[in-house]
């Protein structure tokens, strides 16, 4: 072999063991060593030094560690999370806790665990999925009797351990996430309902049974000679009555209703009384009553008038007159509470109550303009203005 030949020979093996060098150096580069979380902390750089071991499902958070720039797969109590790749590092990993992850509320043989999977390994982290505070929007009924059953609408009700009203216990008959439903105690008492759960604690902001800010209930006069009401035709019922809710209530009920704006048999109303109501806008109060209809309402309203500061304030209470109730009608179970935005009351002009302390007057009156109404068992009380 001549020299020419040697210099070939030897430059083929040095290209190749290069190669070879190189190709090998690009296999180290693509395993990863077996992935490791340190730490979970918030996204938010106000808080990128607090470290977490429990979130709520929807949370932005960075899972923190070792060798996590290849990741595959994120998995929060055994439920994939979605994430982007690219804003993360080898020891960081953004990622939205998915909103419909299983919690221990729903589920108490969760693992509590993070797992992420990588090209070079899985890699587990101890983390506890907490659901949200209980939360109360409201009751379905503010006026209950002794005995009788308070429905609580809310959210988030997870592994209830105690209602209560005030400090009395009251027995859970049923409760689901969203509805809790509590047997009063044989004495009926004015006091805030309390929810806890295993996540919080939740209260109303309002009194069960409650008669502050009424102006008219049909116990307490609302005239300066002692009647109930002013004028107006339609039958108040005693408190004896078996429908009581709170004391004496006021009661449509017939056949072949006929097709009237007004009639006097259909209202009650105060004629310039001092409610006493401290002073306030609309914007903070909501109007409150308790109604109980009977059967299936499809016509007719309730116009509710409100006399403040010399102008008339108007609000036509219909709940019939929606979609959810087009085909079968409007129909509650037993006594349910209305709750109206006061800024809902418009005057002639549009406008609303600037300062409820002016209120003088309440005027009910229901009517059936468009339509006579074959049947109607309709019943009203506690007609009320009160603080959100």
């Amino acid at each position: 072999m001549n020299f020419k030949n040697i210099c070939k020979t030897a430059l083929g093996l040095l290209l190749a063991a290069g190669m070879l060098l190189t190709f090998q150096s690009c296999n180290d580069d693509d395993v990863d060593g077996a992935p490791a979380i340190s730490n979970v902390r918030l996204l938010d750089p106000t808080k990128a030094d607090s470290s977490l071991n429990a979130a709520e499902p929807g949370s932005l958070i960075v899972i923190q560690g070792q060798n996590l720039g290849s990741v595959l797969k994120v998995y929060f109590n055994d439920f994939e999370a979605s994430f982007n790749a690219a804003l993360g590092s080898n020891s960081n990993i953004i990622v939205t806790i998915p909103v419909n992850a299983p919690t221990k509320a729903v589920d108490a043989a969760v693992p509590n665990k993070i797992k992420v999977l990588t090209k070079g390994g899985e890699a587990t982290y101890d983390f506890v999925l907490t659901a949200p505070t209980p939360v109360i929007s409201g009751l379905y009924s503010e006026f209950v009797k002794a005995n009788g059953t308070v429905v609580i609408n809310g959210d988030y009700f997870y592994n209830i351990k105690s209602v209560k009203l005030g400090t009395t216990a009251l027995q859970v008959v049923s409760s689901t996430a969203k509805q809790i439903t509590a047997k009063m105690p044989a004495t009926a008492a004015v006091d805030i309902i309390t929810v806890e759960g295993e996540f919080g604690m939740a209260k109303t902001t309002f009194k069960l049974n409650d008669l502050a800010g009424h102006l008219v209930n049909f116990d307490v006069p609302a005239t300066t000679w002692g009647s109930e009401v002013c004028w107006g035709a339609a039958p108040i019922i005693p408190a004896t009555d078996a429908g009581a809710i709170a004391g004496k209530y006021s009661r449509i009920k017939g056949t072949n209703l006929p097709k009237t704006g007004y009639a006097d048999a259909w209202v009650f109303s105060t004629c310039y009384f001092d409610f006493k109501l401290p002073a306030g806008a609309a914007a903070d109060r909501q109007f409150k009553f308790e109604h109980n209809i009977a059967e299936p309402w499809k016509a007719g309203k309730y116009d509710i008038t409100i006399t403040a500061d010399g102008s008339e304030y108007v609000y036509a209470f219909q709940p019939w007159n929606s979609t959810v109730y087009a085909s079968t009608g409007y129909q509650t179970n037993g006594w349910r509470t209305a709750v109206i935005e006061l800024t809902e009351f418009k005057n002639a002009s549009g406008a609303t109550i600037a300062d409820v302390s002016k209120v003088t007057d309440l005027k009910v009156s229901f009517g059936t303009p468009d339509v006579a109404i074959a049947s109607f068992n309709g019943s009203v009380d506690n007609f009320r203005i009160v603080k959100k």
